[in-house]
């Protein structure tokens, strides 16, 4: 089993489970990128803390916290676009169509999973039939 990754909180920047051997590493600008976003956050967070504490003005609170959800949008972006740009892409090149499939399937579930359904447009079913029927480099071995 391979360790995560340690950078802020734990956070894991690869794009294979834990249970498998193999990690992309995220690409380092993008890891920089999405680690200062999360101490943004971390940041804004807290001021909002010490806002509800200090009783503040209700609108202020709902104004931060909606700051703070588009950070973390900010996030999912950049993390979405390296996982498209190197894991995604690896399965796609590969001779492995169960990959291929894996792959798409892993990110549906997230989106799907993550309470928000208007999120799962982002992969369209066509977009992921499309992936899906891209030829390997070689024939298929599934």
């Amino acid at each position: 089993m391979v360790a995560p990754n340690q950078g802020w909180g734990g956070l894991r920047a690869a794009c294979e489970p834990e249970s498998v051997k193999q990690v992309i590493p995220m690409d380092r600008g993008i890891k920089v990128s999405v680690l200062a976003r999360w101490r943004s956050v971390e940041g804004h967070v807290r001021g909002v803390e010490r806002m509800v504490e200090e009783d503040a003005y209700c609108v202020d609170i709902l104004k931060q916290t909606l700051a703070i959800q588009g950070a973390i949008e900010k996030v999912n972006a950049l993390v979405l676009e390296s996982h498209l740009q190197h894991c995604v892409t690896t399965a796609i090149r590969s001779d492995d169509r169960s990959e291929r499939e894996r792959k798409i399937s892993e990110l549906m579930d997230v989106f799907r999973g993550s309470g928000h359904p208007k999120r799962v447009p982002l992969i369209p079913a066509e977009i992921a039939e499309m992936l899906l029927a891209v030829p390997a480099a070689t024939s298929d071995r599934s």
